[in-house]
């Protein structure tokens, strides 16, 4: 008789365990998916809006500038998310030393930081530093050629 109290405990106790892994691995994956969502854009903090005007760094604001003019040319009214988002897959594999292990929401937040843009219902809107850093980059450019 004890032999089978101690094997029925034995087996309660580890569909207990079975039990509390399944929690542990459901909330490790609700973490993961919050995290995804809001992550703060860490690959881009070491440059800076104020290098976007020497030329040492201006290959890697150059990369910026048609997600820019994409977004300017929606005005006041802004550019869909959704629109930024195909362009910026497209971007991401066409410059992909400079976009990897970076997602969308890391990208935005990297540009509102540098006050390029501003979000807003959905829509991503160009702010007056982001248009005088679009006249730049686009004056310099045109002079270099």
């Amino acid at each position: 008789m004890p032999v089978l109290f101690i094997t029925l405990a034995a087996f309660v106790f580890f569909v207990l365990v079975l039990i509390a892994l399944s929690v542990a691995q459901l909330a490790e994956r609700k973490e993961e998916r919050r995290l995804f969502l809001r992550i703060p854009g860490k690959p881009f903090t070491v440059i800076s809006i104020a290098q976007a005007f020497e030329e040492d760094s201006a290959i890697l604001w150059e990369t910026q500038v048609p997600s820019l003019q994409l977004i300017a040319s929606g005005g006041p009214k802004g550019t869909p998310v959704l629109k930024m988002r195909r362009f910026f897959i497209v971007a991401s594999k066409r410059y992909p030393e400079l976009y990897e292990g970076v997602y969308f929401e890391q990208w935005l937040h990297f540009l509102e930081q540098a006050e390029l843009i501003s979000l807003a219902d959905e829509k991503i809107v160009i702010t007056p530093q982001g248009v005088d850093f679009l006249k730049y980059r686009l004056t310099t450019k045109h002079l270099a050629a």
